[in-house]
C-alpha cells in the first residue's frame, strides 16, 4: 500500500516537473534566439524582465538554462522513484529530490525578489515557473521532511541556491544594453523646435524615446541632464507612449499596461507649445523629481497640474495643436523602425541610424554605453 502511494506521489511530482521544465526550455530557447515570447511584446512586463541584467548568469547564460537542468534532474529522480523497485535507488532518488527542491525554493525566492525590488516588473512565464517550483518544494518538504538526514539534504540544496544567487549578484553586469542599427536613414529631429535637454548646438544630438509611466525611463531621466552639462551631447525628448491606443507599433491583442500614457505625452507636448520653461517643470513633476518614491501620475491629476502651469484655456487650445500629432507620428516612426523581434525596449537612445536601449546604474555608466552609438 505504501509503495503504491509512493508511486502515485512520484508520478504527480513528475507531472509538475514536466510543466516546470517545459516553461524553462521555452524561455531559454527564446532568450538564446532573441525572440519575443507570446504576450511579451514591446512594453510588456516580461519584456522588461527578460531584457534586464538579471536575466542571465555571467551576463551570457540565460538563467532559464540552468533552471531547466535543475528540473531535468528533478524529473530523473521522480521517475526513478515511480518506476524503480530497488529500495536503495528510491532512497537515493528521494534524497536528491529533497536537495533539488531546496535549491529550487531558494532560487524561486531570489528571482521573485529581483522582479519585485530590482526590476519592478513581473514576467508571467517566470512567475508561473516559480509558482510550480514552490508548489513542488512545499509538497516534497511536507512529505519527506521528517528526519535529520532529510533536513541536511534540504539545507544542502538551499545552500546551493544561495550560492547561485551570490554568484549572480557578483557577476551580473553593472550595465547592459541592447543595440542595433537600421539600413535606411531615420527621420531627422533637429532639436530646435522640440523639447531638448542640453545645448542644441552640441556636437551630438541624440533622440531619447521614453514613456512617462516607465520606471526605467524615470530612473534614467535625471542622468540626461548630468551628461548634457559638458555641452558635447544634447537629448531631444521624444515621448513615446507604449499604449496600443495611440502607438501603432504596439500589438492591440496584449494587455495595455500603459493606459493613460498617450494622454500624459499629449499633455506634456501641449505645455511645451505654450511655455518651454513650464514644460521642463511639468516633465520633472511627471517623473517625480526629488521624490524617493514614485508612481506614474494619474491623467486627471496631470491635467490639473498642466492647467495650473499654463492656464486651462491655453491648455485646451494647445491640446488641439496639429504639431502634437505631427511630432508623435515622427516619434512613433522612430520607435517602429528601431523595433524588431526581440528588440523593443525603452528608454531608447537614437543617433543617426544607430539605436541603444541601455540599462545602467549611473550617469557615468550611461555615458560609457552612449559611446556605442556616438
Amino acid at each position: 500500500m505504501k509503495r503504491a502511494t509512493d508511486k502515485t506521489f512520484a508520478w504527480a511530482m513528475t507531472l509538475l516537473g514536466v510543466i516546470a521544465l517545459a516553461l524553462c526550455i521555452f524561455m531559454a530557447v527564446h532568450a538564446m534566439n532573441g525572440t519575443h515570447m507570446i504576450g511579451c511584446s514591446a512594453g510588456s512586463s516580461c519584456d522588461s524582465v527578460m531584457n534586464s541584467r538579471w536575466s542571465s548568469l555571467f551576463g551570457l547564460i540565460p538563467v532559464s538554462l540552468p533552471a531547466a537542468g535543475l528540473y531535468l534532474a528533478f524529473l530523473l529522480c521522480s521517475v526513478a522513484g515511480a518506476v524503480s523497485d530497488d529500495e536503495e535507488l528510491r532512497i537515493m532518488a528521494r534524497n536528491c529530490m529533497i536537495a533539488i527542491v531546496g535549491a529550487v525554493l531558494a532560487a524561486s525566492i531570489w528571482f521573485i525578489a529581483l522582479q519585485l525590488f530590482a526590476v519592478h516588473d513581473f514576467c508571467r512565464y517566470c512567475m508561473a515557473t516559480h509558482t510550480v517550483g514552490i508548489i513542488i518544494s512545499i509538497v516534497v518538504i511536507i512529505r519527506y521532511f521528517n528526519d535529520r538526514k532529510s533536513r541536511m539534504w534540504l539545507a544542502g540544496g538551499g545552500f546551493a541556491g544561495v550560492v547561485f544567487a551570490v554568484i549572480q549578484l557578483l557577476t551580473a553586469p553593472s550595465s547592459v544594453y541592447d543595440a542595433g542599427s537600421v539600413e535606411e536613414p531615420l527621420p531627422a529631429v533637429s532639436g530646435m523646435d522640440e523639447p531638448l535637454i542640453g545645448n542644441p548646438d552640441a556636437e551630438h544630438v541624440v533622440e531619447i524615446l521614453f514613456d512617462y509611466q516607465c520606471s526605467h525611463c524615470r530612473t534614467m531621466h535625471p542622468w540626461l541632464e548630468e551628461i548634457a552639462e559638458d555641452g558635447n551631447v544634447a537629448f531631444v525628448l521624444c515621448p513615446s507612449p507604449l499604449s496600443p491606443s495611440c502607438n501603432p507599433y504596439i500589438p492591440r491583442d496584449v494587455e495595455d499596461r500603459f493606459v493613460g500614457s498617450c494622454d500624459l505625452a499629449r499633455l506634456a507636448l501641449a505645455v511645451w507649445t505654450v511655455d518651454h520653461d513650464k514644460f521642463y517643470e511639468f516633465d520633472h513633476w511627471l517623473f517625480g523629481y526629488g521624490s524617493d518614491s514614485w508612481l506614474p501620475r494619474p491623467v486627471d491629476e496631470a491635467r490639473e497640474k498642466a492647467a495650473y502651469l499654463i492656464g486651462e484655456t491655453r491648455l485646451s487650445e494647445a491640446m488641439t495643436d496639429p504639431w502634437i500629432d505631427s511630432y508623435l507620428s515622427l516619434v512613433f516612426e522612430l520607435f517602429g523602425r528601431t523595433t524588431s523581434e526581440g528588440h523593443s525596449g525603452i528608454p531608447r537612445l537614437i543617433s543617426g541610424q544607430k539605436w541603444l536601449v541601455p540599462e545602467a546604474g549611473s550617469a557615468e555608466e550611461l555615458r560609457q554605453l552612449l559611446e556605442q552609438i556616438l
